[in-house]
């Protein structure tokens, strides 16, 4: 579905009809379809929404910088237009940085936290700068520079590279440009966490060669009410590696939501 979200056009699913909700964010690059299998699979008892962030899949790719709040603002219009009070909202990777500001912002909405694969801190001076020198990349050469240069470190599984490689390849240009940029510029959201008095939940993938496991276990023990959850032979993208042991770990977090 497309729907004319926070001025934008944004493309979105719904599975299931009534429970409680659990929204499920994608990460940079990437768009809604990585959750499709597990949604439908092992989420069947809940209403679950899917959603593009702007600049990806479906949704509309406008100018300017994605900063993580105008993310965050584009998911609470999503949830009012569906007449969402509350939901468990689950971010992988960037995903996870738009769910963070979710809480941030809108704390009343939110009944559990879901941090896959993700990180709580800001950038360093070296990160933002290898941002900024990819936003320049894309400006030149396109979506491929950042397939080339991501997909490969994202699982030691092919196929789920080569997935993800086809995903990034075919994301808008704009779209990953004024993510990068507003990856660059999110704030540190460590403080955040022990505020945060939601079940929640922070999935670690052992292999994973972004985010060191260290930092999931330090989240897991920030949050009021965390959870960590370690999926061996797992990089970063759990949800299309080890669908079944990802979907437990979310079932888990929607039961104590």
């Amino acid at each position: 579905m497309i729907g004319r979200i926070n001025g934008i056009r944004l493309g979105y699913e719904v599975w299931g009809a009534s429970g409680p909700c659990i929204v499920l964010i994608h990460g940079f690059g990437m768009d809604r379809t990585i959750w499709r299998d597990l949604a439908s699979t092992f989420l069947d008892r809940w209403r679950v929404i899917l959603p593009d962030l702007r600049g990806h899949g479906q949704s509309e790719a406008p100018g300017g910088v994605y900063e993580m709040p105008f993310l965050a603002d584009d998911l609470v219009r999503l949830l009012d237009h569906l007449q969402i009070n509350q939901a468990v909202v689950c971010g992988h990777s960037m995903g996870g940085y738009v769910a963070l500001a979710f809480a941030a912002q809108y704390p009343q909405r939110l009944s559990g936290l879901g941090l896959i694969t993700s990180r709580a801190d800001a950038d360093n001076e070296e990160k933002k700068q290898s941002r900024f020198s990819m936003i320049e990349d894309v400006r030149e050469k396109g979506s491929i520079i950042v397939a080339e240069s991501l997909a490969p470190r994202l699982s030691h599984n092919p196929d789920v590279v080569q997935s993800a490689f086809d995903l990034i390849k075919k994301t808008s240009p704009q779209g990953l440009t004024g993510s990068l940029e507003g990856m660059a510029r999110r704030p540190d959201r460590r403080d955040l966490l022990a505020e945060i008095d939601v079940p929640a939940l922070v999935v670690a993938g052992e292999e994973d060669r972004i985010i060191p496991l260290d930092e999931a276990v330090e989240m897991a023990s920030l949050l009021q009410q965390g959870e960590l959850l370690t999926i061996p032979e797992a990089g970063h993208m759990p949800m299309l590696e080890s669908k079944a042991v990802l979907a437990e770990g979310l079932i888990r977090l929607l039961n104590r939501s």
